[in-house]
């Protein structure tokens, strides 16, 4: 069949005979990448076609639109969110989208707990204003994490409303000598029902985590809720012990898959940070120096590497990286170690592999953990 696509704001649809047959949301989303440093990327959600035209190629077409849209946008890469067990997953990967992480959550069935105090600490109910000190706390701890949105005192606000205004004494703030130290609380995410903590490195951290812990699972029983859901990641290794040495059990619920629209432009926006890594890290250690081709299995970029990184558009190189897409695009996120990928294969070195050059890719791109919570999904 012939279908009509078309853009309005920032939805794709396609149309027969004028009527809507299908449509994808493109929304955007400031992702962090490590360090603060955040890069706009072109979301995907929403993708869904009439249930009589599937299997016509027309989710696929309007995902090529999307992509489109995108980069006429400025956008240098696109995520999606999605469910495990969804079957567009294979529409997401046939588009070119990695699987780079699998977000999910600690659940229990809950009982009732004796709350012991901490001495110097004070644990409190809400009150209007503390969103300030919460949102600076969440971006002390997980400035070193990728992937999460922004944080603004106004999303905060707003995924938290109706529950503040149904219960007043929705959230529990820990205080010592210097201030708001810590908070639990839960939120209604269309994921359902959330519960949350978060708690600042802080000598009496473990004690206070887990007073915060037991008062927001008894505050939920008193509220008829029997099950708690937290959406941490198993990388925040404290919070994962935490809640695993208190019965609750880690279970991936959902993928999030990334594609690198325009390789140089990505990597111009990534170069503050990549800058950042190459003179702090491994310091002591060879270095490599020149032009590096890095080629893709359909895209490419030349770095200059110096006393910094400079993205060129062209270059005669001293060395050349030869790498599959997904691959790349796990390296460059920090989830596939390079050192790695090298040893089993994924990447080919021409003319040949040499300690300097094996310095430069640990130092511009490490290991780095990933986060991702529910008020992030989309």
């Amino acid at each position: 069949m012939n279908a009509i696509y078309k853009m309005n704001d920032s939805t794709v649809y396609a149309l027969n005979n004028n009527e809507v047959i299908g449509e994808i949301s493109i929304p955007h989303i400031d992702f962090h990448w490590g360090e603060g440093l955040y890069i706009p990327l072109a979301g995907i959600a929403g993708v869904k076609t009439n249930e009589e035209f599937r299997s016509k190629g027309i989710a696929s077409k309007m995902m090529e639109k999307a992509k489109e849209y995108a980069l006429e946008k400025g956008y240098c890469c696109s995520g999606v969110s999605t469910n495990l067990e969804n079957i567009a997953r294979r529409l997401y990967s046939k588009a070119g989208y990695t699987t780079i992480f699998r977000p999910g959550r600690f659940e229990k069935k809950l009982e009732k707990r004796e709350i012991t105090t901490v001495q110097g600490v004070r644990t409190r109910s809400y009150r209007e204003g503390d969103y300030k000190s919460l949102t600076k706390l969440f971006e002390n701890l997980y400035t070193p994490y990728l992937g999460w949105r922004k944080k603004t005192i106004a999303r905060w606000d707003t995924l938290r409303k109706d529950i503040r205004e149904k219960d007043p004494d929705f959230a529990f703030i820990a205080e010592d000598k210097n201030g708001i130290c810590g908070w639990s609380g839960y939120l209604k995410q269309w994921v359902g029902m959330v519960a949350e903590f978060y708690v600042a490195h802080t000598e009496k951290r473990v004690p206070i985590a887990q007073n915060l812990l037991y008062s927001i699972e008894n505050h939920l029983l008193s509220q008829g809720i029997g099950e708690a859901h937290f959406w941490l990641s198993p990388q925040d290794r404290f919070s994962a012990d935490l809640l695993t040495s208190n019965g609750y059990r880690f279970r991936e619920q959902r993928v999030f898959m990334l594609s690198i629209l325009d390789l140089p432009h990505f990597i111009r926006a990534l170069t503050p940070l990549l800058n950042r890594r190459l003179k702090s890290r491994l310091k002591g250690k060879p270095c490599w120096n020149g032009i590096l081709h890095i080629k893709s299995t359909f895209q490419e970029c030349f770095l200059k590497i110096d006393n910094g990184v400079d993205v060129k558009d062209s270059g005669n190189a001293d060395a050349e990286l030869l790498i599959p897409q997904d691959s790349l695009v796990r390296i460059v996120s920090g989830v596939l170690d390079f050192w790695d990928a090298y040893l089993e294969g994924l990447i080919t070195v021409k003319p040949g592999m040499n300690p300097g050059l094996k310095s430069l890719f640990e130092r511009l791109f490490p290991l780095v953990p990933w986060f991702h919570p529910a008020d992030d999904l989309w």
